[in-house]
Formats: structure tokens, C-alpha cells, sequence
């Protein structure tokens, strides 16, 4: 019955049923094998519209017909009487029980998926709605074990027939439900086992493709994590990010937390810049404890967005903990008020509300942080929590805060918005470090990377310093000052302010993927990218220019197809990355993609030459490489 309806004789003959009811009544008769059925209910799922004596009457033909295939296969297994029917199934076997007890025995695996041939009766109509209501439960009951089934081949090791069969069984469940998100890992899994990364890659995008088509959302964190585990060529494995909880609100021995935006619970949208900022700021003090693994904050509030639920928050996150809080204007003074709550379980573990005058917010997330510190270990660094700094006056810190969304979006005026910020966040404050270092970051930014003048990145580079040697044990400022010296090309010093920066919070996401970097340079290609990876791990929705960097990095290791999968995530790709995309293409001997991107870049940047690109950041192999790649495409020299 799995896939169309047979009925077979033990030697393999095929036994003919006259009509189209009598194979549907020996159908469901066969899932119910063994009970007892009423023959007022059988006469009700298939001859509703007639009479009741008439419904009875062909009831009975249809038995009779029944008992005539069986008699010539020397069987009886019809039992009846007036009022009822039971099929008994002693020397019958009937697939689709017989699959439903295979998909439950894990020894078994292999002859299930060779068993599910398709949909329950597939191609037979239900002759009523009541047929209907009983066939189509049934139908997805038996799918979502056919599903089942491929997930859990994806993780066996079965016979080379069964993994072709749970790859075809995968693609026919997903073509009559193209939403089955699981179904989609189960293939790319088994598709990378098998080394057909690139057919992987594809199932990827189908999944991505059918989620935002009909449901206007991305794919799950579990799926984005494989899609890069198998992208960077690496084993491909169920999302393990940090430790979960048990529901009973155990503490796991490291655990994974995020911390989202607090909510603004007064009519004062004053309040709405610290509502990020704190959250922000809490994400760093906690990330400077090893025991943690700290969720960065562009993927905590990307979560944020779209559920305030603390479960979906912790799925989507792979986190077992969630931090909340809110903000509150109460006459002159701000109340704040947070929770860190066991995510799969809902439970809170601990709350406080802290309440201060405004001046003193910026000094509430050291407290927050040492809170939380404290409930999840009793013993803890206390140097850390002693790494107290200096705090801002409030309207520079607000400054800083909304000069940091500024220099994330991609408005035409965001960058000198942010700019104009950052300069009076030090105009208010001028001992602000942190304003000072980004104030620094946003002139390279605004000027690009690749074309910063030297005056204005030596100015950026004393600023930056100035700011590191206020705050030398601020990670946020090392880090921004190793992009400045990755601007000037200075690797050694570049690497050694990311290493700080790593020593002072081993959660920061971006000076892990900034330092991959540096490996792929000093030639640890594998080292790099797995530094890559790991800060997209700790920040699953990071920004784009994550996917650039590994996009350059798989250049450099040759690998070029899935350099340009990478670079490809880049949704307004400059020049820049679209000189790496068209030289990808060039290499792989894709010619007219890659004169469409060289096209593309002189549109963009008609005075565009290979000879103008900054070299001081690159090897000279590395460089070479590059512009090989960039002469194949057509770029000029």
C-alpha cells in the first residue's frame, strides 16, 4: 500500500481486486489488522451516499470479493459475523505496519528505508469525507516517520542501497512538502559524507529558497551551522553550541548564554539607545570568563526581533540561558530590571532590579555581569570581576551607542552619521576610550578598507592608540586598533592586538574571525578558517563581512567554488568583493560569470586597475594569486 496498492501472492503473482472499494476497503482493514470493526462504520467510510440497506448490501459484495482474492492465495483471514469484520494478518505481511516496526528498531534501519515506497495508497481518491478524515492522519503519520527514517539515516552507517534509497525517499518527501527543514540536513549530511559538497551545497539553497518563499523566514541556526561546517569542508554534525540544561534547571559546567535588548517600558524613547547598549555591554563583560560561551550581540538581538519567547530564543540560539531585562523612568531616577532564565525550561534563576540616578546607567552592566557571574559559579576569576573601567558620562555613552547602529547600516548617510556621533561622544566626554577608538574605525570604514589615504590612517591609527592606552584592557579597543594595523599592512602588529584582544574576552566573535585572518596570511589556511568558523558559532547571525573573509580565505586555499558560495552572501558586494568573486569564477573557467562581475566592478568604479589594489595586507604569493585570478576575468592591469 506504500506507494500505490498491491496485493501479492506469496510467489509473487499479483492478485487482482475488481473494484476501486474494494482495494480501499482491504486498505484500511489491513492498517487496522487485528481489530475489531464495526460494519456500520466500513459501509459509513465508503458508501455513505447510499441507503443503508443498499451501503450493507455492498459492503458485503466487496467482502465476498475479498475472500475470493484471498481463497486463491490459500488464505482466510476475513472474520465476520452480522454486526462485524477483523482481518486477522497471520501469514500476511502488509508494508506498511511492517515499515512502521522496522522505523522503531534501529538494527533495521536499512530495510525500512528500502521499504517506504511512497504515500499511503498513493493515486487511489477517498470515494468520502470520511475516508478522508481517516486516509490523510494516516498518510502524514507514516510520512513523518518516512521523514524520520532519512534524518535518522543520515546519521548510520548503512549499505550503499540504503543511502541512495534514503536520498531519492528525501527528495520524494520533499517534493510533495518542500518546508520539511529537517529532511533538508538529513540530505546535505548524507551529500557531504559522501563528498558531493557542491549537490549539498544546492540542498542548501532549496531549503533557504522554499523558507522565505512561503514563509518569509530563514533557515534554523542547526541548518546554518551545517551549511557552514560543510561549506568550510569540515565533519558535519548536529549544533553544539556550549551546554543545554536538563529541564530540572541544573547549571551545565560551561554554559552558553545570550542577552538580549532589554525592553523600554516608559514612553520615554530617550531610553530606547540603553536599551541595546546595556544588553551590549553585559554580553561584553561577560564574555571575558572562559567558563561562559556568550552569544555576540548582533545575533542576540537579530533573535530578539522575531520572539521574546526564551525557548525559541535559546533553539535559535543553541543557548541554554537567556538574559532579559527592561528600562523604566520613575520621576529622575531609571529603574532596570533582569532575569537570567533557563531557556528550554522557562524558569527563571535569578532577577534583581537595580535602581539609580541616570547619570550612574552606565556603570549597571558591571554590576549585571558580576550578579550573573556569581549565580552560576561560586568561584570565579575574581580578577575579572575586579576589571572594573572607567565610566562614561551618560550622553557620551548614548552617543557611542547610537553611532554603533549607525556604522552597522547600510543607509547612504549611516557612516557620517556615525562620524558625526562618535566626535561628540568625545566632545562630551573626552576620556571616552571606546568612543575614541570608533571614532578612529569610522574614518577606514567611510573610506573604505581598501582605499583609506595614509594621512587619514595614520590619524586613525594615533587615535585608536590613544584610546587602547586608556583603556588597555578593553577588548573592543584592541581589536578596532588591529584593523588599523591591517589597513597599513603591519600583520605582526595586527595579530598581536587581536591576541589581546582574544586574552581579554574569548568570546569576541570579531577579533576570532579578524585573527583567522592573520593565520590564513602567516599560511595556517586550516587554522583560519576554523577560527572563522568558531566566531560564526558565537555569532550565527553575524554580519556579512564574515562571509567575505571566508570567502578570501577559501581563494587562497584554491577552493574556489566554495569561495564564491561565500562571497556570494555578500548582499551589496563592493568592488572589492566583487575583484575576489570575478577572479573565483575566472579560475574555476566560469568566463562569462566572471566578465558579468568584472562588468559589474567598472560600472561601479570605472577607473578600477588590478595595480591599484592595496597590497601591504597580502603575501606576495597571496597577492599574486589574486590578480591571476583577476587578469583571467579581464580586469584591467
Amino acid at each position: 500500500m506504500l506507494g500505490g496498492f498491491a496485493l501479492t501472492s506469496g510467489d509473487g503473482n499479483n492478485i487482482a481486486l475488481p473494484t476501486r472499494k474494494d482495494r480501499l476497503l482491504l486498505g484500511y482493514l489491513s492498517l487496522n489488522a487485528g481489530q475489531t470493526l464495526p460494519r456500520e462504520k466500513l459501509y459509513g467510510l465508503l458508501w455513505a451516499d447510499r441507503e443503508e440497506a443498499q451501503a450493507r448490501g455492498s459492503l458485503r459484495q466487496s467482502l465476498a470479493a475479498l475472500r475470493d482474492a484471498f481463497h486463491s492465495a490459500g488464505l482466510n483471514p476475513l472474520k465476520s459475523d452480522r454486526d462485524s469484520v477483523t482481518l486477522e494478518p497471520t501469514g500476511m505481511e502488509i508494508d506498511a505496519l511492517e515499515f512502521a516496526r522496522l522505523a522503531a528498531d534501529a538494527v533495521s534501519l536499512d530495510q525500512a528505508v528500502l521499504l517506504y515506497r511512497g504515500e499511503l495508497l498513493a493515486g487511489i481518491e477517498p470515494p468520502s469525507p470520511e475516508f478522508e478524515h481517516w486516509l490523510k492522519p494516516e498518510r502524514q503519520r507514516l510520512e513523518d516517520l518516512a521523514a524520520k527514517t532519512v534524518e535518522q539515516a543520515a546519521a548510520a552507517d548503512l549499505p550503499e542501497a540504503a543511502v541512495k534509497r534514503a536520498l531519492e525517499l528525501g527528495r520524494q518527501l520533499l517534493g510533495r512538502d518542500r518546508l520539511r527543514e529537517p529532511v533538508y540536513r538529513a540530505l546535505m549530511r548524507i551529500l557531504a559524507r559522501r563528498r558531493d559538497r557542491a549537490e549539498a551545497m544546492r540542498t542548501y539553497a532549496k531549503c533557504r529558497d522554499a523558507l522565505m518563499e512561503e514563509l518569509g523566514v530563514a533557515p534554523e541556526l542547526e541548518t546554518e551551522q551545517l551549511y557552514r561546517d560543510i561549506l568550510t569542508d569540515r565533519q558535519a554534525a548536529p549544533v553544539a553550541l556550549g551546554s543545554t540544561p536538563e529541564k530540572t534547571g541544573e547549571i551545565a559546567e560551561r554554559p552558553s548564554l545570550a542577552v538580549v535588548p532589554f525592553s523600554n517600558i516608559s514612553a520615554d524613547p530617550a531610553l530606547t539607545p540603553l536599551c541595546e547598549g546595556l544588553a551590549e555591554d553585559i554580553i561584553t563583560g561577560l564574555g571575558r570568563f572562559r567558563l561562559l560561551f556568550v552569544i555576540d550581540r548582533n545575533s542576540s538581538s537579530a533573535v530578539a526581533q522575531l520572539t521574546t519567547d526564551t525557548a525559541e530564543i535559546g533553539k535559535r540560539l543553541g543557548v541554554s540561558l537567556v538574559v532579559q531585562g527592561s528600562l523604566q523612568r520613575i520621576s529622575d531616577r531609571i529603574r532596570i530590571t533582569v532575569r537570567l532564565v533557563n531557556a528550554a525550561a522557562r524558569t527563571q534563576l535569578w532577577s534583581n532590579t537595580f535602581d539609580c540616578a541616570a547619570d550612574d546607567v552606565p556603570g549597571i552592566p558591571e554590576k549585571i555581569s558580576k550578579a550573573i557571574i556569581t549565580t552560576l559559579h561560586s568561584r570565579v576569576e575574581s580578577s575579572l570581576l575586579e576589571q572594573s573601567r572607567r565610566k562614561p558620562a551618560l550622553a557620551a555613552y548614548e552617543c557611542v551607542l547610537r553611532g554603533i547602529k549607525h556604522l552597522r547600516g547600510y543607509g547612504a548617510d549611516d557612516n557620517q552619521k556615525a562620524v558625526e556621533l562618535f566626535q561628540r561622544a568625545i566632545d562630551l566626554d573626552p576620556d571616552y576610550a571606546l568612543a575614541r577608538a570608533y571614532r578612529g574605525f569610522a574614518d577606514l570604514v567611510i573610506n573604505g578598507y581598501d582605499a583609506t589615504p595614509k594621512d587619514i590612517l595614520e590619524k586613525s591609527r594615533v587615535m585608536v592608540q590613544e584610546a587602547v592606552n586608556m583603556e588597555p584592557d578593553d577588548a573592543r579597543c584592541r581589536w578596532i586598533l588591529g584593523n588599523v594595523y591591517f589597513c597599513s599592512g603591519d600583520t605582526k602588529a595586527e595579530e598581536q592586538q587581536y591576541l589581546r584582544a582574544l586574552a581579554l574576552n574569548p568570546n569576541d566573535a570579531n577579533a576570532l574571525a579578524s585573527y583567522g585572518m592573520v593565520l590564513v596570511q602567516h599560511g595556517h589556511v586550516e587554522e583560519g578558517i576554523d577560527r572563522i568558523r568558531e566566531a560564526m558559532r558565537i555569532n550565527p547571525y553575524h554580519p556579512e563581512w564574515y562571509w567575505v573573509d571566508l570567502g578570501s580565505v577559501l581563494y587562497m586555499a584554491r577552493r574556489y567554488g566554495d569561495a564564491i558560495e561565500a562571497l556570494k552572501r555578500k548582499s551589496q558586494p563592493e568592488t572589492w568583493v566583487l575583484s575576489r568573486l570575478a577572479a573565483s569564477y575566472a579560475q574555476l573557467g566560469r568566463m562569462d560569470d566572471a566578465a558579468q562581475a568584472a562588468a559589474e566592478i567598472l560600472r561601479l568604479k570605472p577607473e578600477f586597475t588590478i595595480s591599484k589594489l592595496r597590497s601591504a595586507s597580502w603575501g606576495p604569493e597571496d597577492l599574486d594569486h589574486f590578480r591571476e585570478g583577476m587578469r583571467k576575468a579581464g580586469l584591467p592591469d
